[in-house]
């Protein structure tokens, strides 16, 4: 309660510093009427007065749709002021110029308007459009252990879909599921975070994502959303229960859900393993993920896929103690915001994930990282589109 009281203090002291900021640098000058000053302030009085209310409700209101309207309202705070702090920190370096010279410099604060109205508009952009424009990436993994029984195999990795991003609305998952079925893959696999915080918002999807089709089936695996970790629950029981709930669910769906336990796959006379573990989770987090209960002989001849959420168990364990030729993970969204140019591409998810997305390759194991379907506090993808991957298996002698 104190932190969120110090946090409550500090976004107060800095949405106010803003707001006076940007009064006397251009409302003061420009805006004649009293009215209009009037109502500069009132609307900033009112967006954060939103902000505090929506968060309040947020933090324990069990209906999804209900969520999403506090969600929304806490994004529309972001859109409005994410641009007046770019603005201010463009801006300001007018007056540092003064320092150095009698005249200010006007160059920053055009910078400013220029760089507020971008972000701006990058903003509204990932949250009404490319939030919902699938891409489907192809690619094609070759390795001389795979039988070729499995040559040209086709695997469909989606990845934290987070249904509460969706509310009740069933339409654009609808749409996955047409272009995942329009591939025909051989193979469908789900690398976690079906949903955001309980069981219940899988609901409204049920025969939406029953409605997968793969030759071999479709696979999937828990990550750090699916286990209730941030929810404040009444009891333990009841954080168990609702995770059992999410299991049966996806059974109904005719998903099969591997928890630290492995399958073999076959194509004519070949077989390759997939194994499935829980999820690597971080600190302060617990680590459900077993990969020697899994799979206990992780070096054998045998050609293996894992599935795990977090893509850091890869350097932690995959690649230092196996030989799993090929690793899906997802988790980190690339952080909801990728700026690319040509090769060269960035994301903020960098600064904690060194491989936060697309195909990584260390010797002769690979891991793929998804970017995911779905959005997680902020409803918006700047950059980083929902993804559909598509990754062709070759065998190469």
């Amino acid at each position: 309660m104190r932190l969120q009281l110090i946090a409550f203090f500090a976004l107060v002291c800095i949405n106010f510093a803003i707001d006076f900021y940007i009064y006397f640098r251009i409302i003061r000058k420009t805006c004649r009427y009293v009215w209009l000053r009037i109502s500069y302030w009132g609307i900033n009085c009112l967006l954060l007065a939103a902000f505090l209310f929506a968060y309040a409700l947020m933090k324990n209101h069990q209906d999804v749709d209900n969520r999403m309207v506090f969600i929304w309202f806490m994004f529309i705070y972001f859109l409005v002021y994410a641009p007046k702090i770019t603005y201010f920190l463009l801006s300001v370096w007018d007056y540092v110029s003064c320092l150095f010279r009698k005249k200010m410099l006007r160059i920053f604060h055009y910078a400013g308007i220029v760089g507020a109205l971008f972000v701006f508009g990058s903003m509204a952009y990932g949250a009404f459009i490319n939030r919902e424009r699938l891409v489907i990436r192809e690619l094609s993994v070759e390795s001389s252990r795979l039988p070729e029984g499995f040559n040209d195999y086709k695997i469909v990795q989606i990845s934290d879909i987070h249904l509460e991003s969706f509310g009740s609305d069933t339409i654009f998952i609808s749409e996955m599921v047409r272009q995942v079925n329009k591939l025909e893959p051989d193979l469908i696999v789900f690398t976690g975070d079906l949903v955001t915080l309980r069981s219940a918002e899988l609901e409204p999807f049920l025969h939406v994502l029953s409605g997968l089709k793969a030759k071999n089936g479709v696979y999937s695996i828990l990550g750090n959303h699916d286990y209730g970790d941030y929810v404040p629950w009444k009891n333990v029981s009841e954080k168990l229960e609702d995770r059992k709930l999410l299991r049966i669910k996806e059974k109904e769906m005719g998903w099969r859900m591997l928890n630290n336990e492995s399958v073999y796959l076959y194509s004519g006379n070949d077989s390759v393993a997939l194994i499935g573990v829980e999820n690597w989770g971080e600190p302060p987090f617990p680590k459900y993920g077993n990969l020697r209960a899994a799979y206990p002989d992780l070096n054998d001849d045998c050609f293996k896929i894992l599935l795990t959420h977090n893509p850091m168990h890869w350097d932690e364990e995959v690649i230092s103690g196996t030989n799993i030729d090929l690793s899906f993970s997802g988790h980190t969204h690339a952080m909801q915001i990728k700026l690319q140019l040509g090769d060269w591409r960035y994301s903020p998810a960098e600064i904690r994930y060194p491989r936060w997305s697309g195909l990584y390759r260390e010797g002769n194991q690979y891991l793929y990282v998804n970017e995911g379907i779905g959005c997680v506090f902020m409803p918006m993808r700047v950059g980083a589109t929902p993804e559909i991957t598509v990754i062709r298996l070759k065998c190469i002698s």
